[in-house]
């Protein structure tokens, strides 16, 4: 009777497999009780006629309703990033301090669009990539 050990084997684990696939994974979210890092908004825009920037940037609300603010206005807000991009000059922005001036800018632009402040909208603006070409 040994087959029959064998063939409970080969009949569970391929189902133990596929459940473990099928089955959400518990959700690794830290002490802010949120899901995950939210996705970067990801932008590529011309610096004059030679250079072009792009980057990344996630904005953080400054209280949890604000999340749903910066998602329904996320259009206007990219938009609104973009035109300001435009007149930025490619010397400045490879410093420090031009991009910490554009951080600034970021967020009052931002809470501007979405009709808040720095303490009931979005309290900062984190880049997660930069490149100037």
């Amino acid at each position: 009777m040994n087959v029959s050990p064998r063939f409970v084997n080969a009949l569970v684990a391929p189902v133990l497999m596929l459940l473990a696939l099928l089955l959400p994974l518990p959700s690794m979210a830290g002490d802010h009780g949120g899901g995950g890092a939210p996705e970067p908004m990801v932008f590529t825009v011309n610096l004059g006629t030679e250079n072009y920037l792009q980057f990344g940037l996630i904005l953080e609300p400054a209280v949890p309703e604000a999340a749903g603010a910066i998602a329904a206005y996320r259009p206007r807000i990219q938009h609104e990033i973009i035109l300001l991009l435009s007149g930025k000059e490619l010397d400045k922005l490879r410093t420090l301090e031009g991009k910490k001036e554009l951080v600034d800018e970021i967020v009052e632009l931002a809470n501007h669009a979405i009709h808040e402040d720095q303490k009931t909208g979005i309290s900062e603006a984190l880049f997660t990539q930069f490149l100037i070409q």
